[in-house]
C-alpha cells in the first residue's frame, strides 16, 4: 500500500503549484474536481482492503471442480496454457507503455503546465489501478492455469490465483494510450513526433495486452475488458480537466422596434 500513499501525496501537493499561475494552457486543476477524484480513490482503497480481508486461498477441492468446458465460449476456444517467458516480456511491455505519456511533457511551457499534466497522469493510473483491483476482488475469476494440471498455487501466492478479471497490465497500458490520445486531440499537434507518440503508445498497449493473453495468464475476455476499462479512464480524465474558456462567453443586449430588449448569450 506504500505506492498508494505516494500517489495520493502527489495528488494533494502538485495542485498547489498548478493553481498559482493562470495561462492559456487547455487544462486546469480545481479543488472540487481533484479532491473528488482523490476521495473516490480513497474509497476504492478502503473497499478493496475490506473485501480482501475476507478472501481465502482456493482449496484443492474447489480447484478440482473447475471445468474448462464451463468457460465463456470465446475464452474456451481461445484458451492458452501458461508460458513464463512470455509473461516476463509482458511486464516489460506494460512498463514501456505507461512511461510513454511522459513525452507529453514537451507540450508544457512551464512548471505549472507540467504539474497539471503530472496530476492528471497520476489520477489516471491511480484510478485505473484501484478500479481493476476492486473488480478482481469482487469477481474472483480463476486464472487459465487453474484449469490445467500444471497449476502451481505457490507461483500465484494463493489468493492471486483468482485475480484474472480484468487484466491489470492491459488496463494500465490502455489507460496510457487513452491518455495520450485525449491530450493529442486537445493539443491538435500534426507533427511527425506527435503522430509517432500516439501510434507507438497504442502499438505498445496492444502488444502488452496480447502478451498477457498469449502467456496464458489471462483469458481473452480479461484482456478485452481491461483494454476498454483502461482506455476509458485514460481518455476521459483529461477531458474533465479541460478549462472553460469564459473569455469566449458574451451577452448581447439589442433594443427592438417595439421597445423591448433582445438578449442573446454567445458561447
Amino acid at each position: 500500500m506504500r505506492s498508494y500513499k505516494i500517489y495520493f501525496l502527489l495528488i494533494l501537493l502538485l495542485p498547489f503549484t498548478a493553481f498559482t499561475q493562470r495561462s492559456t494552457f487547455p487544462y486546469r486543476l480545481s479543488y472540487s474536481l481533484d479532491i473528488s477524484l482523490t476521495v473516490g480513490n480513497l474509497v476504492l482503497v478502503g473497499t478493496n482492503r475490506a473485501i480482501k480481508a475476507h478472501l481465502s486461498v482456493p482449496k484443492a477441492d474447489e480447484i478440482l471442480q473447475l471445468d474448462r468446458e464451463r468457460l465463456f465460449y470465446l475464452d474456451r476456444i481461445s484458451f492458452r496454457t501458461y508460458n513464463s517467458t512470455t509473461e516476463r516480456v509482458s511486464h516489460y511491455a506494460m512498463l514501456t507503455t505507461i512511461t510513454l505519456p511522459v513525452l507529453l511533457a514537451t507540450y508544457s511551457k512551464s512548471f505549472s503546465h507540467l504539474s497539471t499534466m503530472a496530476v492528471m497522469g497520476i489520477e489516471t493510473y491511480t484510478t485505473t489501478l484501484l478500479v481493476v483491483q476492486t473488480l478482481k476482488a469482487l469477481t474472483r475469476r480463476p486464472r487459465p492455469e487453474m484449469y490445467t494440471d500444471e497449476y502451481d498455487i505457490m507461483r500465484y501466492k494463493g489468493i492471486e490465483s483468482l485475480n484474472a478479471f480484468p487484466s491489470g497490465h492491459t488496463a494500465m497500458a490502455f489507460a496510457a494510450a487513452g491518455f495520450v490520445h485525449s491530450c493529442q486531440e486537445v493539443f491538435k499537434q500534426q507533427s511527425l513526433w506527435a503522430t509517432f507518440l500516439m501510434y507507438s503508445t497504442y502499438t505498445s498497449a496492444v502488444i502488452s495486452g496480447f502478451l498477457r493473453y498469449y502467456s496464458g495468464v489471462h483469458h481473452l475476455t480479461d484482456v478485452m475488458t481491461g483494454a476498454v476499462l483502461g482506455w476509458s479512464i485514460g481518455y476521459f480524465i483529461p477531458k474533465i480537466h479541460l478549462q472553460t474558456r469564459r473569455s469566449n462567453h458574451s451577452i448581447q443586449l439589442t433594443p427592438t422596434a417595439n421597445g423591448m430588449i433582445h438578449c442573446a448569450l454567445n458561447f
